[in-house]
């Protein structure tokens, strides 16, 4: 399929079939990546077979390819909402994996209510968005029993009766591989991959660590790093004593104006200065 998106756009016309797998890919072939993507969600809502969710699932990476996702959408945040992600979390501690879904982003309401949902009626049960001063607002679901699954969802986002905004999200599957994890106590392994998509933001390793008697769970130190990730922690001055240590790799891609991150966490206890 890689090198069918690199036909001239006249060869397009080869295509007869007019059912929307077809149409979505014919579209795709001729630039347009909006138009593809809107079919990709009438196809989705059409509650497709195994095989034809394979076939949407490829038809999205591939899309992806061309600018990071950029183009599968149309700029469409109304004026209140500056920035928004969508955040697909794989969470492993000692003795646990949990799942977590979270909406993030920057808006200039007081309040905000989310819902997400997958198509049809699938909805995920999303608290009150906390907001702080400067604007950044967070919800998070509670655990959730399965990582999210590759479909057509559904987000909601409304600041009181009259600001409302919606929007069809497509995910695609979710990573099998578990690409970090503790090598000891101190240090932690990355598994690269051989060929990154290079139109994405190389990954991010977000590193937090967190005081055991904090039960707000405020990060006493965080750092991000692309590029050349460390598989351990720098030197940091924090007094001797227990931590709790956070390590994720972030993945990042976008639907037009909507981030969509998959994070993968590893996280344990630590001493300090043993670490």
């Amino acid at each position: 399929m890689t090198c069918l998106l690199m036909i001239p756009q006249a060869s397009a016309k080869w295509f007869v079939g007019k059912d929307l797998y077809t149409v979505a890919h014919q579209r795709l072939l001729e630039g347009n990546t909006a138009a593809s993507f809107e079919t990709m969600v009438q196809a989705w809502q059409q509650l497709p077979s195994e095989e034809q969710q394979a076939n949407l699932n490829d038809l999205l990476e591939l899309a992806i390819t061309e600018d990071c996702g950029f183009s599968l959408k149309q700029r469409s945040l109304p004026e209140w909402l500056s920035k928004v992600a969508v955040r697909r979390e794989v969470i492993q501690n000692l003795n646990q994996v949990l799942l977590r879904l979270s909406v993030t982003g920057i808006t200039q309401a007081k309040q905000l209510e989310i819902t997400f949902s997958r198509w049809p009626d699938d909805q995920f049960s999303m608290p009150a968005a906390s907001i702080s001063e400067n604007g950044q607002f967070v919800s998070e679901s509670r655990r959730l029993d399965e990582p999210l699954a590759a479909g057509l969802y559904q987000l909601k986002i409304s600041a009181g009766k009259e600001r409302s905004w919606n929007t069809w999200i497509i995910l695609t599957k979710p990573d099998p591989k578990q690409k970090i994890g503790w090598k000891d106590s101190k240090n932690w392994r990355i598994e690269r991959e051989v060929l990154p998509n290079s139109t994405c933001p190389s990954p991010v390793l977000s590193m937090n660590l967190f005081d055991l008697n904090d039960t707000t769970w405020t990060p006493i130190w965080s750092q991000d790093v692309d590029g050349k990730l460390p598989t351990s922690l720098p030197v940091i001055d924090v007094p001797d004593g227990r931590y709790w240590l956070s390590v994720g790799l972030v993945e990042s891609r976008w639907q037009g104006d909507v981030s969509i991150l998959d994070i993968q966490r590893i996280t344990r206890p630590v001493d300090y200065p043993d670490f």
